[in-house]
């Protein structure tokens, strides 16, 4: 079998940082390819470096593409055992402490109409709390929730390779603690 797939070449971790927390650049979209699910954490856990509390970091796409383990790797990235992260599904909300900030999880796969479990669900208040909000399926949260927020887009290429858009919402000011 001949492999198809266009190569990309590895990047150093220093890279990686500058495209996914932007330290080098200005505000704006970056588009990353991993190739496997150590590429995929370990550019979790460069973004976590950039984060300073209170940031919404949404992770949109397909099931099995990558989402969970991104979370792992930003959990990695603040301090956290990645080993102890794992897809909130059923709980819908995990809460990570030990490391530099609290990793506040979430995992909308199973909410239907977010509109009515916002409340249930204290979204608004761990928003608000000034840890960092980790949101699987982040399309499904409401838009005054999404303001300011990081939006990480999985795209599948095959094989265990993934595009992954990584989009600051730069309409709006990134939103801080207390910033209902």
């Amino acid at each position: 079998m001949v492999d198809t797939r266009r190569r990309v070449p590895r990047q150093g971790k220093a890279k990686k940082l500058a495209l996914a927390g932007r330290p080098e650049g200005g505000p704006g979209p970056r588009t990353v390819f991993t190739l496997s699910e150590e590429e995929t954490l370990d550019l979790g856990r460069a973004l976590a470096r950039g984060l300073k509390g209170g940031e919404i970091v949404l992770l949109e796409g397909d099931l099995g593409l990558g989402k969970t383990v991104f979370a792992r790797g930003i959990a990695s990235g603040l301090g956290v055992a990645p080993e102890d992260v794992s897809s909130p599904s059923f709980t819908l909300v995990h809460e990570y402490r030990g490391g530099r900030l609290v990793m506040f999880h979430v995992d909308l796969y199973r909410v239907n109409d977010i509109s009515d479990e916002v409340g249930t669900l204290g979204i608004e208040e761990i928003v608000t709390a000034g840890g960092v909000v980790v949101v699987e399926w982040g399309e499904k949260l409401p838009p005054y929730l999404r303001r300011g927020a990081l939006t990480v887009r999985f795209h599948d290429l095959g094989e265990g390779s993934r595009r992954v858009e990584i989009v600051p919402d730069i309409r709006a000011p990134a939103r801080r603690l207390g910033d209902a």
